[in-house]
């Protein structure tokens, strides 16, 4: 189980960027944007956030980041 401390930084891509990252992996071509659901790879703009995750059960901390806005919203 995991708990979102707090937005650390917050960047927004643009179609060139998504375009090149889709190339350069599939797994990010296909992963689903966290506020419409759709694959990145349909995407022309996207915000992401970065946060602190924390595991509750044993006090782990990571990075990761959240799709908080896109142009297909």
């Amino acid at each position: 189980m995991t708990n979102n401390v707090e937005a650390i930084s917050t960047r927004t891509i643009n179609e060139p960027e998504i375009d090149r990252r889709s190339a350069a992996s599939p797994h990010f071509a296909c992963a689903s944007c966290d506020a419409c659901g759709d694959d990145f790879a349909v995407h022309r703009s996207m915000t992401f956030e970065e946060r602190e995750f924390t595991d509750i059960a044993t006090r782990e901390t990571w990075t990761g980041t959240v799709v908080v806005d896109c142009d297909r919203r």
